[in-house]
């Protein structure tokens, strides 16, 4: 069996900014003003990771409280508007077709369940997995790793937008297409196996053909 993974935010919907801005005005509460440059280097970051950084400076309070409060932020902008084009498209053809999806985010899985159903599209899916779900979260392989033991696929591509993800995938020892959302460089993306700036099934088909 072939597997598709792929990762929500930057990928699937056009979350990335979604959670850029609730960082901001939830650390604007505490008289912390971050620019739109400073905050894209955390696109695809473990939130832990997140908290721990901006913790040293500020007392945010503990992590769980801060994400409740971020995620009423993002839970206001989510709709199926934020899905991708080129990947609900990919989504509808893969159906029903020898290929199995499966949605892996860093995110924490109550929240990534929401943004999935808010688009309609958690029906793709044969499994869905969260940041929360493993010890360490991308940029270590583990969430990779995890899905792929879970599905029992033999050939596998992993989707991914953001350098953190694509560095997931590698570790996994998976082939990893990028897609170029217009947040980073090609520079940026460039250690995954194949970038594109469209996702498309002939472009997945060709990539599963190199394995």
């Amino acid at each position: 069996m072939f597997g598709i993974f792929w990762d929500c935010d930057g990928t699937l919907m056009d979350t990335e900014r979604s959670y850029a801005l609730a960082w901001q005005k939830h650390l604007l509460s505490f008289g912390i003003k971050i620019t739109n440059k400073e905050m894209n280097q955390f696109i695809g970051v473990d939130d832990r990771l997140v908290h721990s950084y901006f913790l040293k400076n500020v007392n945010l309070g503990n992590f769980e409280n801060t994400m409740n409060e971020l995620n009423k932020i993002i839970e206001v902008t989510l709709s199926s508007d934020l899905l991708f084009e080129d990947a609900k498209k990919v989504l509808e053809e893969l159906d029903h077709k020898k290929y199995i999806s499966s949605c892996v985010s860093a995110s924490p899985f109550s929240l990534l369940i929401k943004k999935l159903k808010k688009a309609n599209i958690d029906k793709y899916f044969s499994f869905i997995i969260g940041g929360d779900m493993v010890s360490r979260n991308k940029p270590y392989p583990d969430i990779y790793l995890k899905a792929i033991s879970e599905l029992q696929t033999k050939k596998n591509l992993i989707i991914e937008d953001s350098p953190t993800g694509i560095a997931a995938g590698k570790s996994a020892g998976e082939f990893v297409v990028a897609i170029d959302r217009g947040i980073f460089t090609k520079d940026e993306l460039k250690k995954a196996d194949l970038i594109t700036e469209e996702l498309t099934l002939d472009l997945l088909i060709s990539a599963f053909n190199t394995l």
